[in-house]
């Protein structure tokens, strides 16, 4: 039998454990275990952590970084409340389309809302879908595809980058995020990783220092010269 001062520490020692399970799934993001709880908490608690930001001075610092002639198709994954294809459809002179994808229908539709208040419905559209699942588009239909704090926190992705390689154009440009910092905790990909893929497909790697959790990954294809 166990007296009370006994179970007393069980209970403790049970709540501290459960404790530092929570704290490991919410610092690598599920990536090992726990992915239903991530994404419960980002269902939950994502558009209120989101739209309380705003990133236009660096999503417009990245428009400028991918010399965006206006005529894009751009796709977005993990787009979260869209507020990178809303600030990159905003863009003077911008008439392409953009699609911004996130799993969350909640999400999606704070993304729908914003689009509808600013009045660009017409050029951004937002779609629910799941990048671990085939991405519900043709070959060949994107100029760009950014994919930020998403790709490092899934597993397999080396199969959702062979997803994306296959929608993306011929000479289309690809965008990823590289955490730096504390943020390596979470099962970040690392810059070895990102450089061994894009050349298996072709594509040059640009690195840019951009926020200060992490950097962006430009992948581009490579130009052939002759003699």
């Amino acid at each position: 039998m166990f007296d009370m001062t006994t179970i007393n520490w069980l209970i403790i020692g049970l709540l501290a454990v459960a404790i530092l399970a929570i704290g490991f799934v919410i610092i690598t993001d599920g990536r090992y275990f726990g992915k239903r709880l991530m994404f419960w908490i980002y269902d939950r608690f994502g558009a209120a952590m989101y739209s309380g930001r705003s990133e236009a001075t660096r999503w417009q610092q990245l428009a400028g970084l991918l010399d965006l002639q206006g005529d894009e198709r751009i796709l977005d994954v993990g787009t979260a409340v869209a507020n990178l294809p809303l600030t990159l459809a905003a863009q003077p002179n911008f008439q392409g389309r953009i699609i911004g994808l996130d799993w969350s229908p909640k999400m999606t539709a704070v993304a729908r809302k914003e689009a509808r208040r600013l009045g660009l419905s017409h050029q951004v559209s937002l779609a629910v879908g799941d990048a671990r699942r085939p991405l519900p588009f043709a070959n060949n239909t994107f100029n760009i595809i950014t994919c930020l704090e998403t790709l490092e926190t899934l597993p397999h992705p080396d199969q959702i980058l062979r997803e994306i390689i296959r929608i993306l154009r011929p000479d289309g440009i690809l965008v990823f995020s590289l955490y730096k910092g504390i943020l390596t905790l979470t099962a970040a990909l690392s810059l070895g990783w990102y450089q061994k893929q894009l050349q298996s497909y072709g594509l040059n790697l640009q690195l840019v220092e951009f926020r200060p959790n992490y950097d962006i990954v430009i992948g581009r294809r490579k130009i052939e010269t002759g003699d």
